[in-house]
């Protein structure tokens, strides 16, 4: 019994390991945290999201207004590299 637990578990601890390291091989992180943020902090644009991260919004920009109305609730947000080649446009 004690052997199947152990087998399970270390199972189970490799493929989070992999998804883990699976993760931080693609230029991305996604954050699942409750918006923060008390009055004052609000007004100039901080908020909190959950233990991990501080926003600075500049306030009355769309990031302001989305994260001012998710105060108290839980949001997912995506990090993700924007890099890679792009097309060079001449302006007139």
């Amino acid at each position: 019994m004690r052997i199947a637990l152990a087998a399970w578990l270390t199972l189970a601890l490799i493929l989070v390991g992999l998804g883990v390291g699976r993760a931080s091989d693609r230029d991305e992180t996604v954050l699942t945290a409750k918006v923060s943020s008390a009055d004052h902090e609000t007004e100039e644009g901080y908020f909190t999201l959950g233990d991990n991260a501080t926003v600075i919004a500049k306030p009355g920009s769309d990031l302001y207004r989305f994260l001012a109305r998710q105060r108290g609730h839980k949001v997912r947000i995506v990090l993700q590299d924007a890099g890679g080649p792009e097309l060079s446009r001449l302006e007139r």
